[in-house]
């Protein structure tokens, strides 16, 4: 087994204990809950069948019965929220690498589209949501638009400085060869701006699972976002009633499928990019 792949599963496992024992030692299960409340938790949400009787759910709400009752699972979640990634990421990403390469190697371009790209890009993703749904209305747009935005201005500015950093002393010796617009294009430019460009859209999916998640939680009816919602219901305008296991297992869900996500996505940037294995890793 790797050594790297040793000290990952040890730190994981280093940080279970550490919760389980500030669990125990804290003593408020409505604000830590056990781990074996954890584990019950989990099981309702992959299974959707509560709990067995005298499981010990630490929470008097039942908040755990409401989602179960709303046919919320884990897996039905996380396929919607992973889902609505891949959108936002696939559109999004393709919007950018298109914006950020035709800013970087059309000069008159970027001094047009520079100004008001630094004055959009400054906008909060999620503060769209509400103005969206007056022209899309209530809607699976409203809540798709925002995601694609936010990827498309992460990934302009890696593209858009990748591009202009291409040596020009390639692309002179290749016109100097007689390569046209196509081959230079493909055996020249892309090939240098393609390590910054991945490099931005591996962030990329770090940002549109913190968008979709923002979006879900605000105005969604189903995904990660609405399961951690309902992990922690409103009873009035003064109290707040929250069951806490069913917040962790959400947020530890989400980590765990962001960093498969991110291993997916350094894996396949590695490969496209084998031949910059001589050069420092990320």
């Amino acid at each position: 087994m790797p050594q790297r792949l040793i000290f990952g599963l040890a730190s994981v496992l280093a940080l279970l204990a550490l919760y389980t024992v500030a669990a125990t030692a804290y003593g408020r299960p409505g604000v830590l809950p056990p781990t074996t409340a954890l584990a019950t938790t989990f099981a309702s949400l992959v299974t959707g069948r509560a709990p067995a009787a005298g499981a010990g759910h630490p929470h008097p709400a039942d908040h755990l019965g409401f989602l179960l009752h709303e046919q919320a699972t884990l897996p039905g979640a996380l396929a919607v929220s992973t889902g609505r990634v891949l959108f936002g990421v696939g559109v999004g990403g393709a919007l950018g690498v298109l914006l950020g390469f035709a800013m970087g190697w059309r000069p008159a371009l970027d001094a047009y589209l520079h100004p008001v790209y630094v004055l959009v890009r400054s906008i909060p993703p999620l503060a769209l949501i509400t103005y969206l749904m007056l022209w899309l209305g209530h809607g699976e747009a409203h809540l798709l638009v925002p995601v694609v935005y936010a990827v498309l201005t992460t990934v302009v500015i890696p593209t858009y400085h990748g591009t202009r950093d291409v040596a020009d002393v390639y692309v002179r010796a290749a016109r100097a060869l007689g390569a046209g617009p196509g081959l230079l294009l493909s055996r020249v430019v892309l090939p240098a701006v393609s390590p910054a460009m991945l490099s931005g859209l591996r962030y990329a999916v770090v940002v549109a699972w913190m968008t979709t998640v923002g979006a879900e939680m605000l105005m969604a009816g189903d995904g990660v976002g609405r399961l951690v919602v309902g992990g922690g219901l409103w009873s009035s305008r003064h109290t707040v009633g929250v069951d806490p296991a069913v917040v962790i297992v959400a947020i530890v869900a989400l980590a765990t499928v962001g960093w498969l996500m991110d291993r997916a996505a350094r894996a396949a940037a590695n490969r496209l990019t084998a031949w910059t294995r001589g050069r420092p890793r990320w």
